[in-house]
């Protein structure tokens, strides 16, 4: 088992209703289905479905895809970056 801080960021954060949690995964797991998980068990967490929701693990981009690994401190969630 897995314990991992998990944050989420900008409009995400507003939507959910809080900015972290920690929660314990049982490996192996995909960004994806952490992003159902978390989806079924946080309030308004369906928002973390949506296409356009990115994700990084210890502060590189990850794709839902992407497996989790057992040295893992950080998960982010966020909507896509703009800037201008």
């Amino acid at each position: 088992m897995l314990s991992v801080n998990v944050v989420f960021f900008a409009s995400l954060k507003e939507i959910i209703g809080q900015d972290s949690c920690v929660i314990t995964l049982d490996l192996p797991v995909s960004i994806g289905q952490l992003k159902q998980k978390l989806a079924n068990e946080l309030k308004n967490g369906q928002a973390l479905l949506d296409e356009s929701i990115q994700s990084s693990v210890d502060f590189e981009f990850t794709r839902d895809a992407d497996m989790i690994s057992e040295s893992v401190k950080e998960i982010a969630f966020f909507p896509p970056v703009t800037g201008g």
